[in-house]
């Protein structure tokens, strides 16, 4: 799996992979276990997925907490969404590899990508979703509001891995202080904003010729 991910599909080779795991190369023991270089990587991509956190246990776990007595404004909320953003960084840093070998070869693997995009993302922007409306269940569009909460902590990860270190060289702690001070505000305000439609938006936008 190391290899794929830090290498690519093909630019890994049988020998390579051979070598990593204490095999003596082009005696052919790796086919012993595998049909082929494909069947290795989607067996090593099966194998980390199944090892990962079943993101639908943290689901469960998310119905265990009492939302209702943590609203969005008080200190208990603060220190759930915090603690949630780091446990979401940590979940990314232990698939880190997965991640890598998904940017190479997705495409090599149709079947699975799909299971991976069910099992990994949907489920994780579904968890973000769950936990606002617990917060606020009056958000309009929870499932779009989750994607702008969690992308910004993919981000921070995409970064540092292709670059070799966060943006302006923030932190872990530093980002997640500011992350979730937003992600509360940003809670707030989407259930607060105006809903205007039609004329009555353009009344209350001035840029679109309305009243100032």
């Amino acid at each position: 799996m190391r290899l794929f991910a830090e290498r690519g599909y093909g630019a890994t080779s049988v020998a390579d992979i051979e070598m990593a795991v204490g095999l003596q190369p082009r005696r052919g023991g790796l086919y012993k276990h595998f049909t082929n270089k494909q069947d290795l990587l989607e067996t090593a991509v099966q194998s980390s997925l199944d090892n990962a956190a079943p993101v639908a246990r943290q689901l469960d776990e998310l119905d265990e907490l009492d939302l209702g007595r943590t609203s969005g404004d008080t200190p208990g909320a603060r220190s759930l969404v915090l603690a949630l953003g780091r446990r979401f960084l940590d979940e990314m840093d232990r698939l880190e590899e997965l991640t890598r070998v998904l940017e190479h070869d997705a495409s090599r693997m149709s079947e699975l990508r799909a299971a991976l995009r069910a099992d990994m993302v949907d489920l994780s922007y579904s968890a973000a979703a769950r936990v606002i409306a617990g917060f606020a269940p009056d958000v309009p569009d929870v499932d779009a509001l989750a994607i702008v909460v969690l992308g910004s902590l993919v981000a921070l990860r995409r970064t540092a891995w292709t670059f070799g270190a966060p943006p302006l060289g923030i932190d872990d702690d530093r980002f997640l202080e500011t992350w979730t001070d937003a992600t509360l505000a940003a809670i707030g305000n989407a259930v607060n904003r105006p809903r205007f439609r039609g004329d009555s938006f353009r009344a209350h936008t001035p840029f679109l010729g309305g009243a100032t």
